[in-house]
C-alpha cells in the first residue's frame, strides 16, 4: 500500500484546492495554520478546528468531531482533508479510518516532523491517560501534499522536533546522512526522509519487518515525551543518544554528534542536564506501556553502522536495572 506524494508550492497547492470550492468540502485543520490556508477554506463551514492538537488528541475530542461531520452530512463517498502538524494527521487520520466505516483522505502536513514522518505511514490514533497511540488503526491516505513553503511557520520548537526525527533518518539512509552532513536545504532533506519512509511502508504496512527500524530513538523516546513533556521529535533525538550511552556505542554517540551539529541541533536541549525535574520513577514505568513490548520483552532498535540497523529484544527488567545503574540517570 503506497500514498501519492507530491511535492508543491503553496500557489499550486491552493489551486488544487480550489477544485473543491464549490462542492461538499469536509476537512480537520490545527488551528495555528487558519491564516495560512485559502479564505474559502478559512470560512468553511465543515471545517472542524483543533485549538490544540497534541491535547486535543484523545477520545474525547474525537467523539466531538464525529458528531460534527455526521451533522454535516458527510458520507461514505466522501473524502477528509488534513492540515497540520503530526498530532493533526494522527488524529484526523483515525477520524476518517473510523466514521461510517473507513473514508478516505488527504494530508497536507504543515511541520518538519508530519512532513518526514506524522502524514506518511497511515498509523493513525488517539492518544489515552495510558500512553500516547494505544487505540489507532492503520489507514493510509490517499495523497499526501508535501508543500514547503509551510516551514517558514513553523516555532523554534517545531523546528527542533521535526530536526530530531531528521537526525534518526539520518542513521537509517546513507543517502539521507550524506544530505545532512553536507547541509544540503531542509526541503531537499525532508523530500528524501518522506520517500525512504513511504518505501519502507510500501513493502512493510502493518510493521512486521523493515517498518520496525523506523522506530529507532522511540522506546526512550516515547519515555521522555510523557516525562519531560517534551515534543516528540526532540524526544526522539534524546532517545537515541541515550540508548547509545546505555549499550556504551561509542561510535554511534559519535555519529550522533556530527548529524546534530550538521542540523544546527542545541544538543544542550537533548541532555538531561537541561531536565533538573526529571522524573526517573516515573520514566522507567512509562517503559512498561511502550507498545513494541512483547509479554516481559522489549523490541529495541539497534545500530551498527550508518545504513545498517537491526531489531533486538532484551529482558525488560534487565533494561531498566541497566538504567538505573547508568551514571547518564543517576543524577
Amino acid at each position: 500500500m503506497k500514498s501519492k506524494l507530491t511535492y508543491l508550492k503553496k500557489l499550486e497547492l491552493f489551486k488544487e484546492l480550489d477544485n473543491f470550492k464549490e462542492g461538499q468540502f469536509f476537512a480537520i485543520a490545527d488551528q495555528k495554520v487558519k491564516n495560512h490556508l485559502p479564505q474559502w477554506i478559512q470560512f468553511s463551514p465543515h471545517v472542524y478546528w483543533l485549538k490544540n492538537p497534541e491535547d486535543d488528541k484523545n477520545l474525547e475530542t474525537y467523539g466531538e468531531a464525529l458528531n460534527f461531520f455526521l451533522k454535516q452530512g458527510i458520507q461514505r463517498s466522501s473524502h477528509l482533508y488534513v492540515f497540520g502538524g503530526g498530532a493533526t494527521t494522527d488524529f484526523a487520520g483515525f477520524v476518517a479510518a473510523t466514521i461510517l466505516r473507513g473514508i478516505s483522505w488527504t494530508a497536507v502536513p504543515t511541520t518538519l516532523l508530519a512532513m518526514i514522518d506524522g502524514s506518511i505511514g497511515g498509523k493513525v490514533a488517539v492518544n489515552t491517560p495510558q500512553g500516547k497511540n494505544l487505540v489507532g488503526a492503520f489507514h493510509m491516505p490517499d495523497q499526501v501534499y508535501i508543500c514547503g513553503d509551510f516551514l517558514t511557520t513553523l516555532s523554534d520548537k517545531e523546528w527542533l522536533s521535526g530536526k530530531g526525527e531528521v537526525l534518526k533518518y539520518g542513521f537509517l539512509s546513507q543517502e539521507i546522512y550524506d544530505l545532512i552532513l553536507k547541509k544540503a536545504p531542509i526541503e531537499e532533506i525532508a523530500v528524501e526522509c518522506a520517500r525512504f519512509k513511504s518505501h519502507i511502508v510500501e513493502i512493510d504496512f502493518k510493521e512486521q519487518g523493515d517498518r520496525i527500524l523506523l522506530n529507532l530513538g522511540h522506546s526512550l523516546g516515547h519515555a521522555f515525551e510523557s516525562t519531560l513533556k517534551i515534543p516528540h521529535g526532540q524526544a526522539v533525538a534524546m532517545g537515541m543518544r541515550y540508548l547509545f550511552k546505555l549499550n556504551k556505542n561509542v561510535n554511534a554517540l559519535a555519529e550522533w554528534d556530527k548529524l546534530a551539529k550538521a542540523l544546527a541541533i542545541p544538543s544542550e536541549k537533548l541532555h538531561l542536564d537541561h531536565f533538573p525535574k526529571f522524573d526517573r520513577e516515573i520514566f522507567l514505568d512509562y517503559l512498561d506501556k511502550d507498545k513494541k513490548k512483547v509479554d516481559a520483552k522489549l523490541r529495541l532498535v539497534l545500530v551498527k553502522g550508518i545504513g545498517s540497523c537491526y531489531v533486538e529484544e532484551v529482558i525488560l527488567k534487565d533494561f531498566k536495572a541497566k538504567i538505573l545503574d547508568h551514571e547518564a540517570f543517576k543524577h
